[in-house]
């Protein structure tokens, strides 16, 4: 499977639509076996252990199909439970298995191996993703050590999305969110590389949008690192810039990027 990576495209719901396409009755069918199955790992979660759960996932199937489900999983604990720590061990429990799994077919069936680098990628994303505080999401609490977990998930992302040749529009948004942790843990001048490495993969990619959008954050990191007059104007010239678009994206990036200005300086 080749996850498809476009920056124009919310950064927060990226790769929750990865596998959405398909025929309505296997959706309908795919939907329920998904509900199944997350109850039943809680109700293992409840009567026994995680490792527990582990084993229950998998044996879900065929590889391919166990490594949906660890990415199904991670997505519902954190949307239907607001639950992190289980959204960090399935999400990391479905990496591990796929790389394993990737490394054992990687020379009798590199098809295979490649669709389950690609997952990896997806889950690495959403891991990064669900770590961080940016979003503000209401009801989920993030530790620093959850902050540290992100940013490695971050750089595993970054690597798949090179070793897999994804191209720079899906390179930019890895430089992006591994500058997004680095700006939660306060390491601004790693953040402003990231962002800037991110802001020059999006001209490459013509996608001037997200070039607003890091430059954006590389105001943000500024200001947050005291330098209070460069950063402000800099956040100043992306948010007219985003206007300037008039797109729902560059409306989103905008309104996004105050949301974490003021939810990462308090």
């Amino acid at each position: 499977m080749n996850v498809s990576v476009n920056t124009g495209i919310y950064l927060f719901v990226l790769l929750v639509i990865v596998f959405s396409v398909q025929m309505v009755s296997g959706e309908k069918q795919e939907d329920t076996e998904r509900i199944k199955v997350f109850e039943k790992v809680k109700e293992i979660l409840r009567e026994h252990d995680i490792y527990k759960a582990i084993e229950f996932v998998n044996s879900q199937g065929e590889p391919q199909v166990v490594a949906k489900r660890y990415l199904d999983l991670a997505m519902d604990f954190y949307w239907k439970d607001k639950n992190l720590p289980e959204v960090i061990n399935f999400a990391q429990a479905g990496i591990h298995y796929c790389l394993l799994k990737a490394q054992e077919y990687s020379r009798s069936n590199p098809d295979m191996a490649a669709q389950l680098k690609n997952t990896t990628k997806a889950l690495s994303y959403n891991l990064a993703s669900f770590t961080w505080p940016g979003w503000d999401e209401k009801g989920i609490v993030i530790t620093n050590t959850d902050l540290i977990t992100g940013l490695d998930a971050a750089r595993l992302n970054l690597r798949l999305a090179l070793e897999l040749e994804k191209g720079p529009a899906a390179v930019s948004v890895s430089h992006w969110v591994i500058g997004a942790q680095y700006l939660a843990l306060g390491d601004y001048e790693k953040a402003i590389e990231s962002f800037t490495a991110a802001q020059e993969k999006a001209r490459e990619a013509e996608d001037k949008t997200s070039e607003l959008m890091n430059a954006g954050y590389i105001g943000i990191a500024k200001i947050l690192a005291g330098k209070e007059k460069d950063g402000q104007k800099e956040f100043d010239n992306a948010q007219e810039g985003l206007t300037q678009q008039k797109t729902e994206d560059a409306d989103f990036y905008k309104e996004q990027l105050q949301t974490v200005l003021k939810v990462l300086s308090k």
